[in-house]
């Protein structure tokens, strides 16, 4: 199987979950949404492409931040100090806390078609300047190639497969294998109807610390990783 491998660096990013205000939480690497946005962004699609995806990385640390958040509010009252003219919207701001990822080293997995991760390619250093997460999370791109990967099988006491690295991994996988981590229910993709979004979610579980005594996994061998696909291939 022919997949698009991406190595990448972040010194700082906010992966903000949804439903999080006054005090913006992160997930501990990029969500799915964020990363088949940027797919999308970077090869100019126009329509949904199918992909599949697998997010690994090892974040250092998390820092807090408190910052001001500027944003659109309901105009209340004709004293606001500042409104937007045409609009009936004033500007408002209100401290928040922020909790940003320190130090990450990510690896992405990208199946799609090949037109497309061909384009992919050669587009991330022609468009603006990467970044993954808030558009001021610059992302370094130490490297983006097509690599072929096979499955690996894995048995107890013989070739075994230490997980010492972050990796969201398929619920159903996790409870098969009896992986513990912190389960989340993320959004993947969404559809427009009446002008509402209606996102379809994945449930996923987030592990650094497992071993692998069974089963069968693509593998990366050259990084010695194994590789979870999820999404729509």
């Amino acid at each position: 199987m022919r997949l698009l491998k991406l190595k990448a660096y972040q010194l700082l990013a906010n992966y903000r979950k949804p439903m999080s205000y006054n005090f913006w939480d992160t997930y501990p690497l990029p969500p799915f949404s964020a990363v088949k946005g940027w797919f999308h962004r970077v090869i100019d699609a126009t329509d949904y492409i199918p992909i599949s995806i697998c997010i690994q990385g090892k974040p250092g640390s998390v820092v807090y931040d408190l910052q001001t958040l500027i944003k659109f509010d309901r105009l209340r009252s004709e004293k606001a100090q500042t409104v937007i003219d045409g609009f009936n919207k004033a500007l408002s701001k209100s401290p928040t806390f922020i909790a940003n990822i320190f130090d990450i080293d990510l690896n992405i997995y990208l199946l799609s078609d090949n037109v497309y991760m061909r384009k992919f390619m050669e587009n991330i250093f022609e468009k603006e300047f990467p970044h993954l997460g808030r558009y001021e999370d610059i992302i370094r791109i130490d490297s983006v190639n097509l690599i072929d990967v096979k499955e690996k099988e894995f048995s107890m006491f013989v070739d075994e497969h230490k997980i010492d690295y972050g990796i969201y991994l398929k619920k159903e996988t996790a409870n098969k294998l009896n992986i513990e981590g912190i389960n989340y229910r993320m959004n993947f993709k969404y559809e427009i109807i009446d002008g509402v979004r209606y996102f379809s979610k994945v449930d996923i579980v987030y592990t650094d610390n497992a071993i692998i005594n069974t089963g069968k996994f693509l593998f990366d061998s050259e990084d010695e990783r194994i590789i979870e696909l999820i999404g729509d291939l």
